[in-house]
């Protein structure tokens, strides 16, 4: 997993990030089971609702910690294009589906989707960006 990261840096952000993104997973698991088996409503289900997002939460500071830690400026460069382009493709994918869901009746797309959506892209986006500067 680590064999082309050479940066300590990198390998505490990536390592972080394989912690916090099981977390999401788990906690969404949770909290959709709760709500559901448990028949949770009221307080409880809000509470248990919000805990998926503290993981979203942990994974956006510990790419502030990584940005500020990292003293490579092109390695620096390179996360914040792609977060950019995540941006800047969930916006797009986002902006396309609430049209087609107006205008042509697509079924709704969940607000849960979002934040996988944008590390899709941000995925998709760092080796396009890596590759400029080949």
């Amino acid at each position: 997993m680590f064999c082309s990261v050479k940066s300590e840096v990198q390998r505490r952000f990536i390592t972080r990030m394989w912690i916090v993104a099981p977390l999401c997973i788990v906690f969404s698991l949770a909290a959709g089971l709760g709500v559901k088996l448990g028949h949770l409503t009221g307080l409880p289900a809000y509470l248990l609702a919000v805990l998926p997002a503290l993981p979203i939460l942990g994974a956006i500071f510990y790419t502030g910690v990584y940005l500020d830690e990292e003293k490579d400026e092109f390695q620096r460069n390179l996360l914040v294009q792609s977060l950019l382009g995540g941006t800047g493709g969930t916006l797009a994918a986002l902006q396309v589906w609430g049209n087609l869901e107006q205008l042509a009746g697509a079924p709704h797309l969940g607000l849960i989707w979002i934040y996988p959506m944008f590390w899709g892209f941000v995925l998709v986006s760092f080796p396009l960006v890596w590759l400029r500067y080949k």
